[in-house]
C-alpha cells in the first residue's frame, strides 16, 4: 500500500515520456494556430481602421466645401437682392425728378391729347413699318399669295450631326443634393465603424472564452495567462480611434445636419434593429382592423339570420336573396 503512493503525489500515474510530448507537441500547435488567428485579426482591423481614417477625412473636407459654397450663394443671393433695391429706389428717384420737371400743369391740354394719340398710335405704326419693309410672318406671306404657308423644310444636316444634343457635364453640384448625399453618407460611415467595433468586440470575446475551455481542460496556472500577456494587449483590443471616429461623426452630423443638436444626431444615427418577436405598427393595425371587421361579419351574419326568419314575407324572401339562401316558405 505505501509503494502505489497517494493519487496527489507525482508518481501516482505512470505515464510514458511519450504522451508529454505529445501534450507539449499538441500545446503549442494550439498556441501558435491562435497567434496566427491574432494576426490576421490584426491586419483586417488596422486595414479598415486606416480606411475609415482617410474616408473621414474626406466626408469632412466635403462638409466644409458644402458649408463654403452655401455661405458663397447666400451672398450672392443678398448682394443681388441689395443690388435690385437700390436700382428700384434709383428709378423710383429719377421717375420723380422728371416729374417734377415736366410736370402736367404747364403743359396745355391740346398738346397732352395729341401726346396721348401718338402713344397709341406707337404700335400701329411699328406695325406699318415692318409691313413695309417685309418683316411680316407666313400668315401674311400666305395670304398675299393666296395660298397656304409652306410648312417646315428638311434641313441639310452634316453627315457627323446627331438627333441629340449632349449638354456639357457641370462640375457644380446643387446644395440640396450635394447636402442629401452627405447625409446619407454619414449614416452608412456610421453604421460601418459600428460594425468595425463589432468585429473587434466579437473577436475579443471568442478568444476569452476559447482560452477560458482551454484553461478549464487542461488544468493551466495561472489561468487566463494567453488572454493577459497578447490578447489584451492587442491592438484591436486597445484601440480607441473608433471611439473618436464615432464621436467625430456625431459631431458633425449635429452640426451640418440638425443644427447642433447632439442627442437627435445620434439618435438618427444609431441604427435600430428589432428584436425576435416584435411587432410594427402597421402588423397591430391589420390586426386590429382584421379583429374589427370579424366581429362586424358576425354580428351582421346574426342579425341577417333574425331578418330571414321574419314575419314578413318580403323582408324574409330579400334577406334570403342577400344572403344567398333558398328557403321553403309555407306560402
Amino acid at each position: 500500500m505505501s509503494g502505489k503512493g497517494t493519487p496527489d503525489s507525482p508518481g501516482s500515474y505512470d505515464l510514458p515520456l511519450e504522451a508529454f510530448r505529445e501534450v507539449e507537441f499538441r500545446q503549442t500547435e494550439f498556441f501558435h494556430f491562435l497567434d496566427m488567428e491574432l494576426e490576421k485579426i490584426y491586419t483586417f482591423y488596422k486595414q479598415k481602421e486606416d480606411e475609415a481614417t482617410d474616408r473621414l477625412n474626406v466626408l469632412r473636407e466635403q462638409l466644409h466645401i458644402m458649408r463654403d459654397r452655401r455661405l458663397e450663394e447666400i451672398v450672392a443671393i443678398q448682394t443681388a437682392k441689395m443690388k435690385t433695391k437700390q436700382g428700384k429706389a434709383a428709378s423710383a428717384e429719377d421717375a420723380l425728378f422728371h416729374g417734377q420737371h415736366s410736370s402736367s400743369e404747364d403743359e396745355p391740354p391740346e398738346g397732352r391729347h395729341h401726346r396721348l394719340n401718338l402713344t397709341w398710335l406707337e404700335p400701329l405704326g411699328s406695325a406699318l413699318e415692318a409691313a413695309r419693309a417685309g418683316n411680316f410672318g407666313k400668315t401674311t406671306k400666305g395670304m398675299k399669295e393666296l395660298g397656304t404657308p409652306l410648312g417646315p423644310r428638311p434641313r441639310k444636316m452634316p453627315e457627323d450631326s446627331r438627333d441629340y444634343i449632349r449638354r456639357p457635364e457641370s462640375q457644380e453640384v446643387p446644395y440640396r443634393s450635394a447636402k442629401r448625399k452627405l447625409k446619407v453618407a454619414l449614416q452608412e460611415y456610421y453604421r460601418g465603424l459600428e460594425l468595425l467595433k463589432s468585429y473587434a468586440l466579437l473577436n475579443r470575446t471568442a478568444f476569452r472564452k476559447i482560452n477560458k475551455k482551454y484553461d478549464k481542460i487542461a488544468n493551466a496556472k495561472p489561468p487566463g495567462r494567453y488572454m493577459a500577456e497578447k490578447v489584451n494587449k492587442a491592438w484591436f483590443v486597445q484601440s480607441d480611434v473608433i471611439d473618436g471616429h464615432t464621436r467625430a461623426v456625431e459631431d458633425l452630423y449635429a452640426r451640418y445636419f440638425e443644427q447642433g443638436n447632439h442627442k437627435v444626431a445620434v439618435g438618427k444615427l444609431r441604427v435600430k434593429l428589432g428584436r425576435t418577436g416584435d411587432f410594427t405598427e402597421s402588423s397591430f393595425r391589420n390586426g386590429l382592423l382584421l379583429a374589427g371587421g370579424l366581429v362586424f361579419g358576425i354580428q351582421g351574419l346574426v342579425y341577417g339570420t333574425e331578418l330571414l326568419f321574419s314575419s314578413d314575407p318580403a323582408l324574409a324572401a330579400n334577406t334570403s336573396y342577400l344572403l344567398q339562401v333558398w328557403r321553403q316558405f309555407p306560402y
